[in-house]
């Protein structure tokens, strides 16, 4: 029987590489990796290189050209040219190769946004035509009951920062937002996490969150009244409304989680920690990215709105309703500024936050102990 030319090509590469020895190959990374890469970390990758039919002195190449990804030409299979890719990424970040491998297949066909000043003129040309267009508006309509423009906006906010008591009646609300959204969020993670790795736990949560989330806002803020009272109504009602976003959010994205990386996790003995950072981590980042970003507007409509109905005392809730009861339309205007511009602040703080864990983590992380 005579050996077709791919047989004959795969023996003569399993010959080639069968000379390397994890020996050698330790050596070679030893002699060429760059610092603060741990040699030994990176033989799980050279062993698949060179299973390959890859020379392992490619990756040297490659990781001594600042960690590009370097496609060679001539006849290599899919899964070389991902090894490799995996490799290179691991070389510029100093990470583990199995949590290279899966981020560069999550960043695969991304590009970078530039921001350049016409971005930047186009945004406040957009911003200065609807503020144009509201005080034009203002000025057709000519009724301060109905209708207060950008200009009575502001002259009416000026001259309530200029109160001692606006600070603290803005800092209350922040506070009593904050903390019914923060215990949402850890809440949320803590029963997602459970109820991933128990079925029957997620099973009996799960009426609860249908019934949070199909429940109308108004019902759980006059439930909320009789039983608590209006000063803890604003902290559970964000807590209500952000907890089931959240859960189902991060159950989702634990689940998002590749069963075969798992399995190369468990062959390359990855400890329990360097999984979940390095394998669930990645995949439900931005499933809890989304959430939060949605619930932090949420919390905030729905804190207002129970400070409104409650007449909690000293919230902008009730300085909402007092501008109402007196049809003061520029002070009902700025009060709504003012909580258009703590929402966007702490959903940009969040946002701010969320992308610090959500960054990709190597030097003593990626080492294996």
């Amino acid at each position: 029987m005579r050996d077709t030319p791919e047989t004959a090509t795969s023996g003569a590469a399993g010959a080639r590489n069968a000379q390397w020895s994890d020996g050698e190959l330790f050596a070679l990374m030893r002699a060429h990796a760059p610092a603060g890469i741990d040699p030994s970390a990176m033989l799980p990758v050279l062993r698949e290189l060179v299973a390959n039919g890859t020379d392992p002195r490619d990756l040297v190449a490659a990781m001594q050209s600042a960690g590009t990804v370097v496609h060679h030409t001539g006849s290599t299979t899919e899964g070389t040219d991902q090894a490799r890719a995996a490799a290179d990424a691991a070389s510029a970040q100093g990470l583990s190769p199995l949590a290279s491998a899966n981020n560069v297949e999550r960043t695969r066909g991304r590009t970078p946004v530039s921001r350049g000043r016409s971005w930047y003129l186009r945004k406040t040309a957009i911003v200065l035509f609807w503020l144009g267009l509201w005080e034009l508006t203002d000025q057709i309509v000519d009724n301060r009951l109905l209708l207060a423009g950008p200009i009575r906006t502001l002259e009416a906010l000026i001259a309530a920062a200029a109160e001692p008591a606006f600070w603290g009646i803005a800092g209350s609300s922040l506070g009593r937002i904050v903390l019914g959204f923060c215990a949402a969020l850890a809440a949320g993670i803590l029963l997602a996490v459970v109820g991933h790795r128990l079925q029957w736990f997620r099973e009996l949560l799960a009426p609860f969150m249908s019934v949070i989330k199909t429940v109308p806002v108004v019902s759980f803020i006059i439930m909320l009244l009789i039983w608590l009272g209006g000063q803890a109504l604003t902290s559970w009602l964000a807590f209500l409304i952000v907890l089931p976003l959240v859960y189902t959010s991060m159950l989702t994205g634990l689940g998002a989680v590749s069963v075969l990386d798992l399995e190369r996790a468990r062959v390359f003995r990855l400890s329990k920690w360097k999984r979940f950072w390095y394998l669930s981590r990645p995949a439900f980042m931005p499933f809890l990215t989304n959430a939060c970003k949605v619930g932090v507007g949420m919390s905030w409509r729905a804190g207002i709105m129970a400070e409104l109905f409650a007449t909690t005392t000293g919230s902008i809730g009730k300085e909402l309703f007092t501008a109402k009861t007196f049809l003061d339309t520029p002070t009902l205007f700025a009060w709504t500024v003012v909580v258009m511009v703590l929402s966007v602040l702490c959903e940009r703080l969040v946002m701010l936050v969320l992308r610090w864990c959500s960054r990709p983590c190597g030097g003593w992380l990626g080492k294996e102990q």
